[in-house]
């Protein structure tokens, strides 16, 4: 029996998974914490090659301390995931609940997704060419693009991720399902875009009480993802998503996403939010930019009933600096929201964009386009199938096609370069204060239609 055991310890084994396996096997058994070194044994190299995925169990501790992680090529595998969420195990049930597991990185602990297995998200949905879902198929013998996410866990109460530097992403970097008192700290990613939906962390069906903090890098999809579609299966656990804090995230999309996604469907709930200290950090007039810092809900056709108002709710949006095409955009509904802060630099477009919504209780403080803001006029006719959205013409705010009660906009200032302030096409009151205009922009301390 040891305090710490390392995969060195078992340098007679065949693989290196084989040989980080069954320090964490051992080590459960009392107790202990794994470290991974920098330097292989086994292999007297200082990288650590996996052929099959890492599973933990309740109270793991796994450091990674200066290593490189790598999967090898042709192989369907995660880095890690928990024994809950294995193949075949009814991970959506309470009496498979596992607890208390950290992985911590010190120094530089890469995770490197290497070189791309040729399985994708689009081979798995099927859309027709209005963008409106089919079904879901089987590829490879597999039902799901779920093999190549990067760490999964499922069903962990008090779990840890934090200290990772991620490159060559499969797909998301990380996921969690019925995941609670969760903490993902101090992670950066290098996706270039390279393959699609390069996802940094994804908050899926049953989390709560999460706090996800000091995230930066390159990401190839959204860098933060909460969504809810629940889970098929007799699940007996709340499936909803809530209490949920992100903060100080420093982020560029190489791919027209998102810094943060917020989506739930079919009823399941995603309610007390904080996102605070989102920085696009995309070069200035680049030739890549964000589709959205904020985007909440959707109109596209997935296989789930629209939200109706009130499953979307409690949602607080402060102090977000980007050039996306839209700094925050909402679609369906939003109930009891706060966006408060948001700032237009560079050629960030449209400020926010509400897009066929039910709303009530929403309110607006502070949204400023910088002094050397410049909304692009290519934004006009912009459409985009997925999303069923249009730009018919910029403005700091539009609401399309939306209805409501109680929606309050105030301490607005524009830019050059966009067409009206505050932009309603349909029969929705709003209230509306400290409307400041720049040349050639209509509005004032009223919306304009």
């Amino acid at each position: 029996m040891k305090n710490v055991y390392s995969p060195n310890d078992y340098k007679e084994l065949g693989s290196d998974s084989a040989m980080i396996q069954a320090a964490v096997d051992e080590a459960a058994k009392y107790g202990a914490a794994v470290v991974i070194p920098r330097y292989n044994e086994r292999t007297g190299k200082c990288i650590w090659e996996l052929d099959a995925t890492i599973e933990l169990y309740s109270g793991s501790f796994v450091t990674l301390e200066n290593c490189h992680l790598r999967l090898m090529d042709n192989t369907y595998i995660h880095f890690f995931e928990n024994s809950s969420a294995r193949f075949g195990v009814e991970w959506w049930r309470s009496e498979t609940r596992q607890h208390d597991i950290q992985i911590i990185g010190v120094g530089n602990a890469l995770l490197d997704g290497g070189n791309h297995n040729g399985v994708f998200e689009s081979n798995f949905n099927i859309y027709d060419d209005d963008g409106k879902f089919i079904k879901k198929t089987e590829y490879m013998g597999f039902t799901g693009i779920y093999i190549n996410r990067g760490i999964q866990f499922r069903n962990v109460e008090r779990v840890t991720v934090r200290g990772l530097r991620f490159i060559n992403q499969r797909y998301w970097a990380m996921s969690f399902e019925y995941c609670s008192f969760g903490h993902v700290a101090d992670i950066t990613f290098e996706a270039m875009a390279n393959v699609p939906n390069q996802d940094g962390i994804d908050i899926r069906v049953g989390c709560h009480n999460f706090l996800i903090e000091n995230i930066a890098g390159l990401v190839g999809d959204d860098t933060v993802a909460i969504t809810n579609f629940g889970v098929d299966g007799d699940y007996d656990m709340d499936p909803d998503i809530h209490d949920i804090i992100i903060k100080n995230i420093r982020t560029y999309q190489t791919s027209a996403c998102d810094a943060i996604r917020i989506l739930n469907r079919g009823g399941f709930k995603i309610y007390n939010v904080e996102i605070s200290n989102v920085v696009d950090i995309s070069p200035a007039f680049g030739e890549r930019r964000a589709l959205a810092a904020i985007r909440i809900g959707d109109l596209n056709d997935y296989p789930a009933r629209l939200n109706l108002l009130g499953e979307t709710r409690n949602i607080v949006v402060r102090d977000v600096i980007t050039r996306a095409r839209f700094g925050v955009y909402v679609a369906n509904s939003l109930a009891d929201a706060t966006f408060d802060n948001i700032m237009m630099v560079s050629d960030g477009g449209i400020g926010m964009y509400f897009n066929g919504c039910e709303l009530k209780n929403v309110y607006i403080n502070k949204l400023l386009y910088g002094v050397n803001s410049e909304p692009p006029a290519s934004d006009v006719g912009y459409t985009h199938v997925h999303h069923r959205v249009k730009i018919d013409r910029l403005s700091a705010i539009c609401f399309n096609n939306c209805r409501g009660e109680n929606i309050s906009v105030r301490d607005i200032v524009c830019a050059k370069g966009l067409s009206c302030a505050i932009d309603v096409n349909s029969p929705l009151d709003v209230k509306t204060s400290g409307i400041e205009l720049a040349e050639g922009v209509e509005g004032g301390d009223a919306a304009c239609g």
